[in-house]
């Protein structure tokens, strides 16, 4: 009869550790944030820091944009968060920069996304994310 009193206690604590697990493998995987550039929504891993001075405006006319990223990043990380992440976001993968890991591209509807990084020698990467017309 004891073991039967000690099994919602033991339920209750099993219960709260998956609990706390998932939420620690939530908080963890949220890896990215977003950035608008030309007017879509771009995610960005989080580590990297948004270099200012390497931005533009979109010209009038002209709906493109692009955004210069830095931080500890490796690029074989950068590559598969962005494997991961635009194809569940409805991106296609695009051939356009097929030969290399460093150069991605990416379309939806009438947008491109050209997703370009490489490593430095301080241990950071840069990235720049351009983002432009897609072809008629």
């Amino acid at each position: 009869m004891n073991s039967k009193n000690n099994y919602p206690k033991t339920f209750r604590q099993t219960s709260l550790c998956v609990l706390w697990i998932s939420l620690v493998l939530l908080i963890a995987g949220c890896e990215r944030r977003d950035e608008v550039i030309a007017g879509v929504d771009v995610p960005i891993p989080r580590e990297m820091q948004k270099i200012p001075d390497k931005d533009f405006d979109p010209i009038p006319g002209f709906e493109a944009g692009q955004a210069s990223f830095q931080g500890r990043v490796a690029p074989g990380e950068i590559f598969t968060f962005y494997q991961e992440v635009m194809e569940a976001r409805g991106w296609r993968p695009d051939g356009f920069f097929a030969g290399k890991k460093d150069q991605l591209a990416y379309s939806k509807g009438n947008k491109v996304i050209l997703i370009s990084h490489h490593e430095n020698g301080d241990g950071t990467s840069d990235l720049t994310i351009m983002v432009g017309p897609g072809r008629p």
